[in-house]
Parts: C-alpha cells; structure tokens; sequence
C-alpha cells in the first residue's frame, strides 16, 4: 500500500502532477484503476504538491534553515497567554501548519531545493519565478454565437452577447471557467478533475456532464441540466443544490432565493440550433432575447402591459418577420431604425 509519503517521494508522480501529458496521464488512469483503495492517498499527495510553488533559483541554505526553525519551533510563553487571553494569534509550529503544510516543508527542504512552500490562496511574488496561469478571454457580440473546445476535450457553445474565462492550460487538480452570458456544456468527463463554473456567486460543479447555464444581466441564473448530474454551490449558503436530468435551478442574485423545476430542451435549449422559443415568456425576456439575437436595443413607449405573456417558435427569420408576428398577436406598433427598434403599446 503506497502512502503520501511514498507518492511525494515518486518523480515520476510529481512530474505529473505539475507537468502533466498524454503519457503520464495514461498511466496514472490505468494505476487508479487497478488500485482504486489508494486513490484517496494519491489525491492528497496531488492537492499537496499543488499548494507548493516552484521556482527554477534553489533557496539558500540560511533560508531553509530558518524556514525549518520556525516550521519546528513551539509556541512561545507569550503566545501561549495571548491565546489564553482570547487574541488571534499567527503561529509557525507544527500544531499550527497542520499536515500538509509540515509535508510540503519536507519537499521544500529535502527533495528540491526549488520548491516553495505557499498557501493555495496565496498570491505568487515577483521574487519568484512560479508559473502564471495564462486565461482566454472568448466573447460574442448581440447576434454572433461560438463553439469551441477545450484542452481537455471539453465542448462549449457560447450564445449571442456572452463572454467565456477559462485557462489556457487546465491545471491537474481540478478544470474551472467563468461565464457572462449563456452557454451549453458537453464536460469531457475526468474522475479525478471537476469541472467548476462561476457565474456571480455561483459555482456549478460537474465531473462529466451536459448543461445549460444562461447568465444575463436583470434576470435570475438559469442552470439545466440535460444529462450526469451537477452540483451548485452558492458562496451564502451551508447546503449545495444537487440537479437530476431535465431539472433547472432558478437563482435570483439580487434576492437569493432559488428553485428548482423541470424545464422544456426544446425551449431552454433552442437556441444552440437556430431557433427561438418562447412558452409563457414576459416581455422583458422577449426584448432581452431579440437583443441578443439580432444585435439591436428595444425602445418602449406607452405603458408597459401588466400581464403581457407570449408563446412561439422561429427559425432562419428576420427580425421584422419575427415582430410583424407578434405585433398582430399582442397588439403593438413597431419601427425599425438601424439597430434601434421602436415600440409603442
């Protein structure tokens, strides 16, 4: 049985994890899969090695020395009464580092002298030489929609006016991105990294999985879940919301009140084949929806109507079809100017 210990004592492990490849990722796999027992170990062997930066300059041996006295040292008489007296107090010995700190201080001063102990939320130094994640930037503009796909394999459909973050190398713990806008996910699945999802205060957490997540600006976050299984975590809240298949959790950020139901592919989903559809849509999805498809801005005037709901489907139409429909049905005058469009109820 391998322990921690022997996993960080492994090069080979150790170059996987901080410089992973097809290979090694390979053999890895197949290790986990022939020794799913010990799966547990290895991967606090990984989140270990991965709260160590790197740094091609060795630290001098002064340096570790003080390091290990400080990492080694109780506490003194004088934090002992201030803790006893109720302060925060900042502590170097063992009790305080914990386990994976006093490990990670063995690889710092026994198996590379270019490894440097730092907490994971710790930013990097220009003192040292660590790797920079580099990230992508993908957008569209109203009326423009973009598929790609992922280092890991994964593949996004971004909608008409949204905007994708994502690294552009995914690190060996875990995959994550951010999304402004709506996109469906097609998540390459890998036991070992989740795929995370921030959308303004949420985290969608997926291993291998197919959704819809639709972020716009005024409206409530709509997470659909089409096949696997997600699990959504909002920074206020202790309890996670877990979704099944054809379930859709409804998040308002502003009040933070969520729920969840099923949801209608044809018309959450509609959208990644060319179609628009609406069923029982308010005004202000309506007018949100057409902005985005077709690049324009809405002008309202008159009064707005209170119970204003509409239900239809188009494909391949012109922004005037689309309307000159509606107009009949809701009973509103249009005109078209450039990118702005007027209407008056």
């Amino acid at each position: 049985m391998k322990t921690k210990e022997d996993f960080l004592a492994d090069p080979e492990f150790i170059a996987w994890v901080k410089h992973p490849n097809e290979q090694l990722d390979r053999y890895w796999s197949n290790w986990m899969a022939a020794n799913p027992g010990q799966v547990g170990e290895l991967k606090l062997a990984r989140e270990i090695l991965l709260r160590v930066r790197y740094s091609e300059y060795p630290a001098p041996k002064r340096v570790r020395e003080d390091i290990l006295q400080q990492l080694l040292r109780e506490p003194e008489p004088q934090e002992q009464s201030e803790k006893a007296a109720g302060k925060r107090v900042l502590t170097f010995g063992w009790k305080a580092v914990g386990q994976v700190y006093r490990i990670a201080a063995i690889l710092l001063l026994s198996f590379g002298l270019g490894w440097w102990l730092s907490p994971p939320s710790a930013p990097i130094s220009s003192g040292t030489l660590a790797e920079e994640i580099s990230w992508i930037e993908k957008v569209t503009q109203p009326g423009e929609k973009l598929q790609l796909t992922l280092g890991d394999g994964s593949r996004i459909w971004l909608n008409a006016n949204s905007k994708l973050y994502f690294p552009e190398k995914f690190d060996s713990l875990e995959r994550s991105v951010r999304l402004e806008g709506e996109a469906y996910f097609e998540v390459e699945k890998d036991s070992l990294r989740p795929f995370h999802v921030g959308t303004n205060g949420l985290v969608t957490t997926v291993l291998g999985t197919t959704f819809n997540i639709a972020n716009r600006e005024g409206s409530a976050i709509a997470i659909s879940l089409v096949s696997g299984a997600v699990k959504v975590t909002e920074k206020t809240a202790s309890d996670p919301v877990w979704l099944k298949p054809g379930e859709a959790l409804h998040h308002d950020a502003v009040s933070g009140k969520q729920r969840v139901r099923n949801f209608d592919p044809n018309v959450v989903l509609g959208w990644k084949e060319g179609w628009i559809r609406f069923n029982h849509a308010s005004l202000n999805e309506v007018l949100q929806t057409l902005e985005n498809w077709y690049g324009v801005a809405f002008r309202v005037q008159g009064s707005k109507p209170t119970a204003w709901e509409f239900s239809g489907e188009y494909k391949e139409q012109t922004l005037e079809e689309v309307l000159r429909s509606m107009a009949y049905i809701q009973g509103f005058q249009f005109s078209i100017e450039e990118k702005i469009v007027h209407l008056k109820f």
